[in-house]
């Protein structure tokens, strides 16, 4: 992989789409079985965070030399 601006825009993009992709459905889900608006954002929001966090530092360990 290339280390452009690009490139590492491109992936950033990729990054946040799944994230909110995975964020979104892990708070319908909540919400459908809690029937709460807190859990559900918290859900979310917590999916989000960790899948950004995990597909960063995937992408980042891909884009180095030696990997």
């Amino acid at each position: 992989m290339g280390n452009t601006v690009s490139t590492r825009a491109l992936l950033l993009v990729n990054a946040v789409t799944a994230a909110s992709l995975v964020g979104v459905v892990a708070s319908w889900v909540t919400s459908e079985i809690e029937q709460s608006l807190g859990k559900a954002l918290l859900a979310g929001g917590t999916a989000f965070g960790a899948t950004l966090a995990l597909l960063i530092v995937t992408f980042n360990f891909m884009a180095r030399g030696d990997a």
